[in-house]
């Protein structure tokens, strides 16, 4: 209570002093903090950080930023907010139930925390749809019509309150409906075998509704995830132009977008995220060649085209037989060392965890001490924490058992090794000879069934 005191009054001074002010203030006490610093970012681009000091209190003053969506970020966790010239806005945060406890006061706090109420009412409500996603076609969608009911009504009581403006407006009203639509396009690819031509035209009744070209939302998860599914469902650009059908398939996506979508920003973040979805789980390839063939034809973003280049020459170079690409580790002493000084007689095995990920790190280490105690002659772990922080790192092994066959390391530059390692999860293994030449590439439960079996 006293806490809240406090930013109240830090509130009020900064509406004070901000009257007739361009800048827009934002201040806050963090409990229990998770980083040293905390950011704000427009459109995925920090455009200030600032330090969170030991009682977890933060202060941003920004010049003239254009109202809108952003977003705070305080690894390993990030939120939107809705910011406007002249906003003085507190926030108060535990970093253990980050949303749960976010709580917004002070001028622009209405929009705020009417925001953070939708994104936990919906994370129910599709907790509640995933239930129902094998139901029939009409009953599924009398539940969603049902909920984008009820929270048209709420919004509407809401506007009415508030006098919202029309980009405030878009947000909102998005941020209510695009999970929902979402869904509709999630069962119809579950169970599209179900449901006739005359069906599908009123299953589909809200496309109609969708404007694929809103540059206020560009940034805004909710409504790009949404662009992506109904990139999935499209049926116009079918195409038969290679042999492998799932090719074809992410190829027609990337048509569709291209005809759908004219907003630059926003159709580069969805082919971007399509680019992605297939380097990452196509294995062979040239059929990743000639997707790239198709998305350069489509792509005129030159710093997008680098980064999917990056990505295609890192999957080349981490096919079987190549050697482990060289990164730079920690050890316990502090002694940085390369990844190509890790000589053995048995098989190397890399995996990866993090501290702020609990349940997955003791799955992880529990799994190789199954592996462990099925096989310890063959095989080593090299087990690299991703965090940054050596002290903190230090004590978590602490609750890690020791073995012989366990060496830790800790990544020296994440950003660096997880684009060489192509890191899209912390399930991930590379298995090597003992010097170094990749043996395979595959996750922890996929290793473990393997190494069980033999």
């Amino acid at each position: 209570m006293k806490n809240l005191l406090c930013l109240k009054v830090l509130s009020l001074i900064c509406v004070i002093f901000s009257c007739d002010d361009k800048r827009t203030y934002l201040d806050g006490k963090i409990i229990k903090t998770s980083s040293d610093y905390i950011s704000i970012l427009k459109d995925e681009k920090i455009i200030k950080t600032t330090n969170v000091l030991e009682n977890g209190y933060f202060n941003f003053v920004l010049d003239s930023i254009e109202d809108g969506l952003y977003n705070f970020q305080l690894n390993p966790e990030f939120q939107y907010i809705f910011l406007k010239k002249g906003d003085s806005l507190s926030l108060r945060l535990n970093t253990l139930d980050f949303d749960e406890s976010l709580v917004f006061i002070g001028k622009g706090s209405s929009i705020n925390n009417f925001l953070i109420d939708i994104f936990l009412k919906k994370e129910e409500e599709i907790e509640f749809l995933n239930k129902k996603i094998n139901s029939k076609h009409d009953h599924f969608l009398k539940h969603v019509d049902s909920l984008i009911e009820e929270n048209n009504n709420i919004l509407s009581n809401f506007k009415k309150i508030q006098n919202t403006g029309s980009v405030e407006n878009i947000v909102l009203e998005n941020a209510q409906l695009m999970p929902l639509y979402s869904q509709l396009e999630k069962f119809y690819s579950i169970n599209k075998e179900k449901i006739d031509s005359l069906n599908k035209q009123s299953f589909f009744y809200f496309r109609s509704k969708i404007d694929f070209n809103l540059d206020v939302l560009s940034h805004f998860k909710p409504y790009l995830d949404y662009l992506i599914l109904r990139s999935s469902n499209q049926e116009k650009f079918t195409t038969n132009d290679y042999p492998n059908k799932d090719l074809n398939f992410n190829i027609s996506r990337l048509k569709f977008i291209e005809s759908s979508i004219q907003n630059r920003k926003i159709k580069d973040k969805v082919i971007r995220h399509i680019a992605y979805e297939y380097l990452l789980k196509e294995k062979v390839l040239i059929d990743i060649e000639n997707f790239l063939f198709e998305f350069m034809k489509i792509s005129n973003n030159l710093e997008i085209n680098s980064e999917i280049n990056l990505l295609y020459n890192n999957i080349v170079l981490l096919q079987k037989g190549k050697k482990f690409p060289e990164i730079c580790l920690i050890n316990s002493n502090g002694k940085t060392l390369s990844s190509k000084a890790l000589k053995n007689r048995k098989k190397m095995i890399y995996v990866f965890w993090s501290i702020n990920q609990d349940s997955h790190k003791i799955g992880l280490f529990n799994r190789i001490f199954k592996i462990l105690n099925h096989n310890q002659r063959d095989y080593i772990f090299y087990c690299v924490n991703i965090n940054s922080n050596q002290i903190e790192w230090i004590e978590s092994l602490k609750t890690i058992p020791k073995s012989k066959n366990i060496i830790h390391f800790r990544s020296k530059e994440f950003d660096i090794m997880s684009k060489k390692i192509v890191l899209n999860n912390l399930n991930k293994i590379i298995l090597t000879t003992g010097n170094g030449l990749i043996l395979d590439i595959s996750n922890i439960y996929e290793l473990e069934k393997k190494i069980k079996s033999n």
